[in-house]
């Protein structure tokens, strides 16, 4: 598996058209974006100025075609500035484990960096994998709470994982 840097490519552009567009993997974040949406999601990617080089396609073969996104990116969270995580992957590819295995690099990556402290992740409460993945990976979970993703309200479990700590 690797985790390949995301850049303003048209491949690039393509797989987050493929993965925001796609109503089923888009399911727990509102639904299927449009057009304008996926435009600024890519950008977004693509030039994420304040932290640089975190986000990425996820490739499960060495070479191969990529099947869904990662990254950790700074959000604004009620009083706070938090470092959030978050992941999408193709339907088609999803429950054979690669977004277990893209999160297990990501954390190593981000542990070893040592800049973030804690990341946070805020799965809908109705996602039971990617709930799991949390449980899996030792978040904490400190409630459900509605935040406002593109435009829409969505019901979400809050988790966090301090990064110092291993489970």
């Amino acid at each position: 598996m690797e985790l390949v840097p995301y850049a303003e490519t048209e491949a690039d552009r393509a797989l987050t058209e493929e993965l925001e567009s796609d109503p089923e993997v888009m399911r727990e974040l509102g639904g299927a974006h449009n057009a304008e949406e996926i435009a600024a999601t890519h950008e977004r990617r693509a030039n994420q100025l304040e932290l640089p080089d975190w986000w990425f396609k996820i490739v499960p073969e060495p070479g191969g075609a990529a099947v869904g996104t990662i990254g950790i990116w700074p959000a604004d969270h009620v009083d706070d500035r938090i470092y959030e995580v978050g992941w999408t992957v193709l339907a088609r590819h999803q429950g054979k484990g690669i977004a277990s295995r893209a999160l297990a690099i990501l954390l190593e990556r981000a542990r070893a960096d040592g800049r973030f402290g804690s990341v946070h992740a805020f799965p809908g409460v109705t996602n039971p994998a990617s709930n799991a993945l949390c449980r899996k990976f030792g978040f904490r979970k400190l409630g459900e709470r509605d935040v406002v993703y593109t435009g829409r309200t969505l019901r979400v479990n809050h988790w966090v994982l301090d990064l110092d700590e291993r489970g």
